[in-house]
């Protein structure tokens, strides 16, 4: 019996000992990490909508048309004070985990832009959704993302229909075109409210 108490006593004081280590290292390195990842977001935002715009955070719920996409963020695109824009971040299921990207679209009904904030699809296949030098246009090197760059909200964004899809990686490519047609869509609402309320 005092051997159990004895190895109880030692593994709780091990995890004590453990548990604040881990809480110390977070306490230092929570911070630096917070910082990477604000910085990785405004880095993000300018690349789908570039040019000297100001981005605010909106705290709004939307409708969503489709139940496996989620919005995880929203944020304003402003000129002065004037919204030109809209930037979701957004969450598809992908082929081998979700894939989180943002999407900017105008005011005008066009994408300005999608970025692959995380992805971990197959390498070689589905990873080169982000991949700057996979082109799926080559002649005119678009890349797979750089295809939606000034498609209209309005269109289907459906793979082998008006999407041009990876090469063995049709599941990737549905899996963001679904993220971006859906931002598309909450994008259009928000904007339509916005006329109708001003």
């Amino acid at each position: 019996m005092n051997k159990i108490l004895k190895l109880t006593l030692i593994l709780g004081i091990i995890g004590a000992i453990s548990g604040g280590a881990l809480a110390a290292v977070y306490k230092v390195t929570g911070p630096v990490i917070s910082a990477q990842d604000a910085k990785t977001l405004q880095i993000g935002l300018s690349e789908v909508f570039p040019g000297d715009y100001q981005f605010e955070r909106l705290n709004e719920e939307f409708e969503l048309s489709d139940p496996v996409v989620q919005i995880d963020d929203a944020y304003i695109v402003k000129s002065n004070e004037e919204i030109v824009g809209l930037v979701l971040q957004v969450t598809s299921p992908g082929s081998q985990a979700p894939i989180k990207l943002l999407v900017g679209t105008k005011r005008d009904g066009t994408v300005s832009g999608v970025k692959i904030l995380e992805s971990l699809e197959t390498p070689g296949l589905g990873a080169n959704a982000s991949n700057p030098d996979y082109y799926v246009e080559k002649e005119n090197k678009i890349t797979f993302l750089g295809q939606f760059k000034g498609k209209k909200i309005s269109d289907n964004f459906i793979p082998k229909e008006d999407v041009i899809a990876i090469t063995g990686a049709t599941i990737t490519s549905a899996a963001v075109a679904r993220g971006v047609k859906v931002a598309g869509k909450v994008a259009h609402n928000y904007f339509k409210e916005k006329e109708g309320s001003g």
